[in-house]
């Protein structure tokens, strides 16, 4: 294998990188190694298999084995099967959170990225193919792998076999015709359980799926919103544990607003709520309880077109209580969910509940207290399920066209996100999350709620082409307006506009 070096920065940010991975995962957890069948896990904690009566038991690996897709090996004659993804630079994201599911230069002690190593060896070594990836800066623009994609495809030549790539630049590069329909792609099979359904039916349009996600691309999970609490603060204001309050299906709008209450403290005593005092939530974004409360910015219809569905009793409704959770004196309120005043009142112990992506776990492992993670509220109790919203930086899965054999790129995509399915997942679960990033065994038991739970809305991922519905709610929320009817209808045309336009040009597309 071989990566293309693109800067000089890249040289220096992935030593750096390296150096604290290494120091941080070292040898926590077991061991990963060869089994017979190909990948690098040999096999996990037994499962019981039947019912009661049943004695027979095999291992998770061997349950997920039926899914395997069983290729025959082919000659791909030193094939290069390439990845373009952007690096782990961006400002606002300083965690591996674009490169290290596809890519690992050598084994380094990480257990991830050796696990990762050792899928695309096996690769390799099985279709006698290369496994390349660029990584692009984020400094210099999300989207110019796509670029370099839309450039190719327009000369009629080869540019990726998988593009990894931003959401809302995904959809827009979609939206050029220079991605293949992955729902109709050789070898790849989107209703295996190793693709997101949550995702490839929220991405498609008319049964076309031109940015889909597999667990190839497990990095996203890191991009899904959550909520920490802090348990020291849980206890001495005599909060009710939010884990008890899940358990017992209250977990809603109405009880959160109310516990979040009990957290607001003048701690410098001027009578007014600044960033001095200590809040009952700081909060990032309040774009996520649209999503979490099971409203949508778009639905869609029969044929699986989407069409706006963004203000009904449902969705006003879900605004006010947005609303009145995050505009008053309990809440330190910030528009931006990268804003750094919001995590430094919680790693400060000054707030009881910060949300943010769950990526931010990791600026949160020095803290002196332990915290909790779960998943936003729902309206209310009646919602049968969570709804995680992911956002749109996260890494999406393209295919950009004039590849040389799709047979060849269909058949390596499908078996490395099976692998990652069957041997990486376990490892990034049970050794990195479970044991590193969160401090108790209820936490890990959330985190598999929020991974279960994404949900995928084409009204926001086209907010690159006219549909800048969400950037709406944030503005009318950040500036305390107490309804958002108005603020629609000015623009209803525009966006109902826009929207047919992109469905226009998707249809449009030649198979």
């Amino acid at each position: 294998m071989k990566i293309k070096k693109l800067a000089c920065l890249f040289l220096v940010l992935a030593v750096a990188f390296i150096s604290v991975a290494a120091s941080a995962c070292g040898d926590t957890g077991a061991e990963t190694g060869g089994n017979d069948s190909g990948g690098v896990n040999d096999g996990g904690d037994n499962n019981t298999v039947g019912g009661d009566d049943s004695n027979s038991t095999v291992s998770e690996a061997e349950l997920k084995e039926r899914y395997n897709p069983n290729f025959e090996a082919v000659d791909m004659q030193g094939y290069v099967f390439k990845f373009g993804t952007r690096d782990d630079d961006a400002p606002h994201h300083p965690y591996p959170v674009h490169t290290r599911d596809l890519y690992a230069e050598a084994e380094n002690g990480d257990l991830i990225n050796d696990a990762v190593f050792k899928r695309n060896r096996y690769i390799e070594d099985k279709y006698n193919c290369v496994i390349e990836m660029d990584a692009f800066l984020e400094a210099s623009g999300e989207d110019q792998a796509n670029k370099i994609a839309e450039r190719s495809v327009r000369a009629g030549d080869k540019s990726y076999d998988l593009l990894m790539t931003h959401m809302m630049h995904g959809f827009s590069s979609s939206l050029l015709g220079v991605f293949y329909n992955i729902a109709d792609f050789p070898n790849i099979d989107i209703n295996q359980p190793y693709w997101n359904k949550g995702a490839n039916d929220g991405c498609s349009i008319g049964n076309r799926l031109y940015m889909g996600l597999s667990d190839l691309s497990f990095s996203t999970n890191e991009n899904l919103y959550c909520i920490f609490f802090n348990k020291k603060l849980i206890q001495d204001l005599s909060i009710e544990n939010p884990y008890q309050i899940i358990a017992e299906n209250q977990w809603t709008f109405e009880t959160f607003n109310r516990i979040i209450r009990q957290g607001y403290i003048d701690l410098n005593g001027d009578g007014i709520a600044d960033r001095d005092d200590q809040f009952g939530y700081a909060s990032g974004s309040a774009m996520n309880f649209l999503w979490s409360g099971g409203g949508q910015l778009t639905n869609k219809d029969a044929n699986d077109v989407p069409y706006l569905d963004f203000i009904n009793d449902k969705t006003i409704d879900i605004y006010s209580k947005a609303l009145d959770i995050t505009q008053n004196e309990y809440t330190f309120a910030e528009r931006e969910w990268y804003n750094e005043d919001c995590i430094k009142i919680f790693q400060d112990g000054r707030a009881v509940f910060f949300s943010n992506q769950l990526c931010r776990v990791n600026d949160l492992r020095a803290t002196e207290f332990d915290f909790g993670i779960v998943p936003y509220p729902k309206y209310d109790s009646a919602q049968e399920r969570y709804y995680s919203y992911v956002d749109g930086h996260a890494s999406m899965m393209a295919i950009p066209r004039n590849l040389p054999n799709p047979e060849w790129t269909g058949t390596i995509i499908e078996e490395m996100s099976f692998l990652a399915y069957r041997d990486i997942l376990p490892v990034y679960y049970d050794v990195v999350l479970n044991v590193k990033l969160v401090r108790d065994e209820e936490s890990a038991e959330m985190l598999e709620i929020l991974f279960d739970t994404k949900v995928f809305d084409s009204g926001y991922f086209m907010s690159t082409a006219g549909m800048d519905l969400w950037y709406m709610w944030i503005e009318n929320i950040d500036n305390n307006r107490t309804e958002i009817v108005s603020t629609y209808e000015r623009r209803e045309n525009a966006l109902t506009r826009a929207l047919e336009r992109n469905i226009e040009r998707i249809l449009e597309i030649e198979e």
